[in-house]
């Protein structure tokens, strides 16, 4: 077989990306309506006047804490000083550039988990998921924070001790969900691993990697909370309006299944449990395949948090848990492959 043929398969699954999100290009209303001009007019206000508006947000007519982490509105002043475009095509060009980075990112981390093959097939689940192109066909936090997690997770896979907590910072301060996605799955990954390596030894262990998620998920809640309390004087997280009008909608078996797309859905949930009941097996668990289970359960967790009394944003925490299940998907199509050759032998033997 060609040893080419992975990389091949990547390029198609690029440059379907690329296809899927270039309706940016030809929409004749601009990329920035919606939410997304809160975004410009807080990037417009810095190029126009130097500063950045602390206390003063664009949002709802203004007269409010500028809350929203920063980053991506820096990155946004910063593309339109840097290349004297207009805003309106530098936000063209950044859907661009998620479509570009989303295969990438799930390439990189399925590879590592599974070989090449497999992340070229996560690349092409990545194209799949409704949810994850409706969030990234438009510029905004959200979609930069999307195409960033997927690399933030293969640096924590990688134990890379440099990388992984400044990607952690850098997805905290571009998007306060994405942000809240990945400390909880730090969190979980390093609880799963201690447990994981404690339940093999008969004794508390606590491996390198779970002290390099405990790690990540301390210097995202500290960039945070030093955001907060930098712009509202407080720590009070949980005064915002989001939790004291419980904003976000119920998630339902239908709701799941429309957002993140039956193959992915069903691929996924067949590589998630043939990960699970090998990492009930093994001395030494696949470290990605043990990040991406606990990513599974922290976006449940995320999906469902209305069972536990939080009941804030559960409906749009569905295209983070759809992350691990892309990957997750190219595993199941793995296992779905592996077993009808074995089928297939077996058949061939018989009739022989």
């Amino acid at each position: 077989m060609n040893r080419n043929a992975p990389l091949f398969l990547l390029l198609a699954a690029i440059a379907l990306s690329l296809y899927a999100h270039s309706a940016v290009l030809s929409e004749f209303v601009m990329p920035t309506y919606g939410n997304t001009m809160i975004h410009v007019a807080n990037a417009r206000h810095l190029v126009e006047t130097g500063f950045y508006p602390i206390q003063d947000d664009y949002s709802y007519g203004g007269g409010a804490p500028n809350l929203y982490v920063p980053l991506f509105r820096f990155a946004y002043a910063e593309a339109v000083l840097l290349t004297g475009l207009s805003f309106d095509l530098v936000g063209r060009l950044f859907v661009l550039l998620f479509a570009l980075l989303l295969p990438l990112g799930f390439y990189l981390l399925a590879s590592r988990a599974w070989g090449e093959w497999a992340g070229a097939a996560a690349a092409f689940a990545s194209c799949l998921v409704p949810e994850l192109l409706i969030y990234t066909v438009r510029p905004l936090p959200q979609a930069l924070g999307l195409a960033l997690l997927p690399v933030a997770f293969y640096f924590l896979a990688k134990n890379n001790w440099r990388a992984a907590p400044a990607a952690t910072l850098l997805v905290t301060l571009v998007h306060q969900e994405a942000g809240v996605f990945l400390v909880g799955c730090a969190f979980a990954y390093a609880f799963a691993r201690v447990a994981h390596a404690s339940w093999h030894a008969k004794k508390l262990v606590f491996p390198a990697e779970a002290r390099l998620g405990f790690a990540c998920w301390t210097c995202g809640v500290a960039a945070y909370f030093a955001w907060h309390f930098f712009v509202m004087g407080n720590l009070a997280v949980f005064d915002l309006a989001q939790f004291q009008h419980h904003e976000g909608g119920r998630v339902t078996f239908d709701l799941l299944l429309t957002k993140t797309g039956k193959a992915v859905l069903l691929f996924g949930a067949l590589g998630a449990l043939a990960a699970f009941w090998r990492a009930l097996r093994s001395r030494v668990p696949n470290e990605t395949e043990l990040l991406l289970l606990a990513c599974v359960g922290a976006g449940l967790f995320a999906c469902f948090n209305d069972l536990v009394g939080i009941n804030v944003f559960m409906d749009r925490f569905i295209v983070f848990l759809a992350l691990p299940l892309v990957c997750f998907a190219a595993l199941g199509l793995k296992e779905a492959y592996a077993f009808a050759e074995r089928v297939s032998t077996r058949v061939n033997r018989v009739t022989v």
